[in-house]
């Protein structure tokens, strides 16, 4: 009788933890974040620049990055061009994935082509492929078609064994070069400005942002002051100022309101704040508001 050669699992998919297909914009952009799983990122179409561990490097159409576990990582969008992404995380513990750390790949026909029929049996496990970003909502394969999880491992895992066999022909190393460091903090200056634009309204501290970042005070505030000139505590009180300004000649608010809505502890702090930076108290520039507004016949 011949007995059974068992087959060596070189690599093996222990499961998916998410599975998107994006659609973004020129202006998109997520904090840095990270996870205790793989996380691979495929441009479809588009541009995007990748951020790994303070180290950036610009993914073209067809290229693809692997985020390892607890590797602090982000993207943003080229803000010249739209893309498309696909964004699988995936839980395994093969020796083999150390193949994949700080390296990019530009795919040939035929990783391409498994990829493609990964995402077709993906619609098959899901119903439907996810392309929320805000949508943070656990995988669950439905019992729709028969064998459509194991044959997303299936396509996903001989996807991974190419890449490792093709070795140096599509695979790049992800170096810190001058050039990567322009892009990665560049990227990051852009990606804390919107998080303090967005929360102009709130009371963000340097401690908020560090910890949104995933980063400590000396690098974050040098590598923002570098990209705006200023810090990045300095840069949101000038954006609540130049918000308050506004505030104040819609006439629509008290400056006790102004204050509240701004997240300012108090009225004082808030008119202190406001005369350093802008010359006079936030009464005397609404006051010059309605001179100027007088003496221009505007409100006649």
């Amino acid at each position: 009788m011949f007995e059974t050669q068992e087959v060596k699992e070189e690599l093996l998919i222990k499961g998916f933890n998410s599975i998107y297909y994006f659609e973004f914009g020129k202006d998109f952009s997520h904090s840095p974040e990270k996870h205790n799983f793989w996380e691979m990122v495929y441009v479809d179409n588009g541009r995007i620049n990748a951020i790994t561990n303070g180290i950036g490097c610009t993914l073209e159409q067809g290229q693809v990055i692997f985020h390892e576990p607890m590797e602090t990582h982000a993207h943003v969008s080229d803000s010249r061009v739209s893309n498309n992404m696909l964004v699988v995380a995936f839980t395994t513990d093969s020796e083999a994935m150390q193949y994949f750390k700080r390296k990019t790949f530009t795919l040939d026909k035929t990783s391409k082509m498994l990829l493609s029929l990964f995402l077709e049996e993906a619609k098959n496990a899901l119903g439907k492929v996810p392309g929320d970003y805000s949508c943070k909502e656990n995988l669950r394969f439905l019992p729709i078609v028969f064998g459509s999880s194991q044959l997303l491992q299936c396509y996903f895992t001989e996807f991974l064994i190419k890449l490792i066999r093709n070795g140096n022909e599509l695979s790049k190393e992800v170096v810190s070069a001058k050039n990567s460091r322009y892009i990665a903090s560049n990227s990051l200056s852009e990606l804390i400005s919107e998080y303090l634009k967005d929360n102009i309204y709130a009371s963000v501290s340097l401690k908020d942002v560090c910890e949104q970042f995933v980063m400590g005070k000396t690098q974050l505030c040098k590598i923002f002051r570098e990209n705006t000139g200023k810090g990045p505590m300095e840069y949101y009180m000038n954006l609540k100022i130049k918000e308050a300004k506004r505030l104040i000649r819609e006439k629509n608010h008290s400056v006790s309101q102004i204050s509240d809505m701004l997240g300012y502890s108090s009225v004082h702090i808030f008119s202190r704040a406001f005369k350093k930076a802008v010359g006079m108290s936030p009464i005397n520039y609404a006051k010059s508001i309605l001179v100027h507004q007088t003496e221009s016949g505007e409100d006649r």
